[in-house]
């Protein structure tokens, strides 16, 4: 037995791979391109019914805004937590498909038992199941208008790394310019029309937009993280008297030990990280990433640790949150007053970039002490590097312009060539795990 094939075997029991694969071997997908939704739930309704309560004949929860202090209000189901066309995307002839509202309309139908056989019985459930768990939880951690915009944030500045290295060889720009242009422009009008260009990316009045896009990026991510999941360690959190509530994201991660200060919070941000799913206002889902070993345990939650995750829940909602009574959302608003610094918020995401190390140079180094952070960070190889730190939470093109200023003035200095010194070449990046930098 090979060390992951409970994982494999597990993923091949799953209803959900079961039909993919059926569709990918028929090279058949016409079974996805069936679903005539317009309102598209970011939040199953089969989920958001376990918070429901029924009202005039009708499925209804409550929805309180999370950065307002209006009163909770009751919404319908088949309403709550969805956007007109969100996963419409444009097929081959540029018209408006429903593919990916079916795609995850699938997962849906499978999850949907399995999730059930888990409350209802949690120690039955069988591995096939718990790869359908694992893959529903995946998804809808990118699912969501939140996620997408993550993903924009994210692919944002890989593209300012890409347009950093293009636009900083002069020569290898002017060439292309010309070429493209099919005129004979100046090198003073290059050199302006190139300047230009950096200013619009790292300023963001370039950026890459697509919320099509996004969520496709978003839904490989997911499928990367299902065998890491299934591996999880769960914990089934009861409440027999009801009490926990959900957000518009549906789950929320707490890192008490982040390997770095700056770092946002991720399924195994850390062997400390704590993701938790709110299934019901009874259940509550508990995953950490130790011990690994597809661990199930099942026990009841205290009133206090029920109100911890719904703090972190509180923290984590984009924009509603949602619940069986009002009573459950006021709570929790006043709980976020005495305990604000239980009220966890997910960190934006932040590019961490490693400088070759100038000798004579030890400003960031002492900028990086004074904030409390490491010195220096080390590569894969174990060489330590200068570096910085650019948050995706808005443009900040002040460092990435020293960014780019430090690595040409370190590669002249390297060179031997003054400041005002022709210099070929421009810059390049390479890209290393995050696991591989160390402080």
């Amino acid at each position: 037995m090979g060390q992951f094939d409970h994982i494999v075997a597990a993923l091949n029991a799953s209803p959900i791979t079961a039909a993919f694969k059926e569709m990918a071997e028929a090279n058949d997908f016409s079974r996805l391109d069936k679903s005539d939704a317009i309102r598209h739930h970011f939040l199953p309704q089969f989920m958001l019914r376990e918070f429901a309560h029924t009202h005039a004949g009708k499925d209804c929860l409550f929805q309180m805004e999370a950065k307002s202090r209006r009163a909770p209000r009751r919404v319908d189901v088949k309403t709550a937590a969805s956007r007109r066309r969100l996963y419409a995307a444009p097929d081959d002839d540029g018209e408006l498909s429903n593919r990916n509202e079916a795609y995850l309309a699938l997962i849906e139908d499978h999850a949907a038992p399995a999730l059930r056989q888990l409350i209802s019985d949690p120690t039955s459930i069988s591995a096939g199941q718990r790869a359908t768990i694992a893959i529903f939880v995946a998804v809808q951690t990118m699912r969501t208008p939140a996620a997408a915009e993550q993903v924009t944030e994210v692919a944002n500045m890989a593209f300012q790394t890409w347009a950093a290295e293009i636009y900083s060889d002069k020569e290898a720009f002017a060439a292309r310019h010309r070429e493209f242009s099919g005129g004979d422009p100046s090198d003073e009008e290059v050199e302006a029309f190139r300047q230009e260009m950096i200013a619009s990316v790292r300023d963001g009045r370039v950026r890459l937009a697509g919320q099509a896009a996004a969520l496709s990026s978003g839904l490989t991510h997911a499928i990367e993280l299902v065998p890491m999941l299934i591996e999880f360690d769960w914990t089934l959190l009861q409440a027999p008297s009801g009490g926990f509530i959900t957000s518009d994201r549906a789950y929320a991660i707490h890192d008490p030990a982040p390997r770095f200060p700056w770092g946002h919070q991720a399924l195994l941000s850390s062997e400390k990280s704590e993701t938790t799913m709110p299934l019901g206002d009874k259940t509550c889902l508990l995953m950490r990433p130790t011990p690994m070993g597809c661990g199930l345990h099942v026990r009841e939650a205290s009133a206090k640790e029920i109100e911890t995750i719904n703090l972190r829940t509180y923290g984590w909602a984009d924009e509603y949150l949602f619940a069986r009574t009002q009573d459950a959302l006021v709570e929790v608003r006043k709980a976020a007053k005495r305990r604000p610094g239980d009220v966890v918020r997910p960190k934006p995401f932040a590019r961490v970039v490693l400088l070759d190390r100038d000798p004579d140079d030890n400003s960031l180094a002492e900028e990086n002490i004074r904030r409390g952070w490491p010195p220096w960070l080390s590569d894969e190889a174990g060489d330590p590097h200068d570096y910085m730190i650019i948050p995706s939470d808005k443009p900040h093109p002040e460092l990435l312009a020293r960014v780019e200023e430090l690595t040409e003035q370190r590669a002249r200095k390297r060179a031997g060539a003054g400041p005002d010194e022709p210099f070929e070449g421009g810059l390049t990046s390479i890209e290393l795990h995050p696991f591989d930098i160390e402080p």
